[in-house]
C-alpha cells in the first residue's frame, strides 16, 4: 500500500505493476514475491527519478490535455487489456501533470482498436469531463478537454460513430462507441492525433523495464 501511494502520487510507471499486485493480495503465490522483489529493485534503481511539472504561460494560454491508451491482452492469465490514463495542463511553454490511471478492463478484446476504445470512454467519463468544471473556475473561463489519440482507427470510430469492422461488439461497447461519438462532436471535447512517442499515457500501460519506460517517463 506505501507503494500504491507513491504510484499515485508521483510515480505513475508503477501504477501498471503494483495494480496487478493489488489484485493478489487474496491468492498470493511464489510468482508474486518475485513480482514484488523486482518492483522493489525497480524502484531502487530509479530513485532519482522526479515527476516534472513546469508552467512558464498565462491562464487564458493553458489547455487541459488528456491522453488515453491501451495494451492488447497485456494481461497473460486472463488475456485482458489494460487502460491507461494521463491528465496534464499544459500550454506552449506548458506541461503539468495532474493525474494518471491504470486500469484492467473488465471484458476481453478482440483487437488493440476496441481495446482503445474502452479505454477512451474510461478516460473521458471517469477523468477527463469531471476536470472540466473545476479547471473553468480555476481558469475563470469557459474550456474544451483536448482528448490525444495514437491509434488512427480508433480516431474515425470515435469522430463518425461507425464501426464496420467491430461488429462482434455486444451493446454495453455499442454504446460506449455512440457515446464517445456524441461527446466528440459536442462542444466540450476537441480530438487530436498524437504520435505514439508522444503518448503519456503509454507510461500507465507497459511493464517494468528501465530501458523504455525510464525515456518515456522523463520525457
Amino acid at each position: 500500500m506505501k507503494i500504491m501511494y507513491i504510484a499515485r502520487f508521483a510515480r505513475p510507471d508503477l501504477l501498471r505493476a503494483v495494480g496487478v499486485l493489488s489484485t493478489m493480495i487474496t491468492k498470493w503465490d511464489t510468482l508474486c514475491d518475485r513480482k514484488l522483489f523486482r518492483i522493489i529493485k525497480y524502484i531502487n534503481g530509479t530513485t532519482q527519478w522526479r515527476q516534472i511539472g513546469f508552467v512558464g504561460d498565462r491562464p487564458d494560454e493553458l489547455s487541459l490535455g488528456l491522453f488515453s491508451d491501451a495494451d492488447f491482452a497485456g494481461d497473460k492469465t486472463g488475456q485482458r487489456s489494460t487502460s491507461g490514463v494521463f491528465l496534464a495542463l499544459y500550454g506552449p511553454h506548458t506541461f503539468f501533470p495532474l493525474s494518471a490511471q491504470s486500469k484492467k478492463q473488465t471484458a476481453v478484446s478482440h483487437s488493440t482498436v476496441e481495446a482503445e476504445i474502452i479505454a477512451a470512454d474510461h478516460a473521458i467519463r471517469m477523468a477527463g469531463l469531471p476536470a472540466l468544471p473545476l479547471w473553468e473556475t480555476i481558469l475563470d473561463r469557459p474550456l474544451s478537454l483536448d482528448v490525444f489519440q495514437d491509434n488512427q482507427a480508433t480516431a474515425r470510430i470515435m469522430t463518425t460513430g461507425r464501426a464496420p469492422t467491430l461488429r462482434h461488439i455486444k451493446r454495453t461497447h455499442q454504446v460506449s462507441v455512440a457515446w464517445l461519438n456524441e461527446r466528440v462532436i459536442g462542444p466540450d471535447i476537441t480530438l487530436y492525433d498524437c504520435v505514439s512517442e508522444a503518448m503519456a499515457a503509454e507510461t500507465v500501460t507497459e511493464h517494468l523495464s528501465i530501458k523504455t519506460s525510464g525515456n518515456r517517463y522523463v520525457c
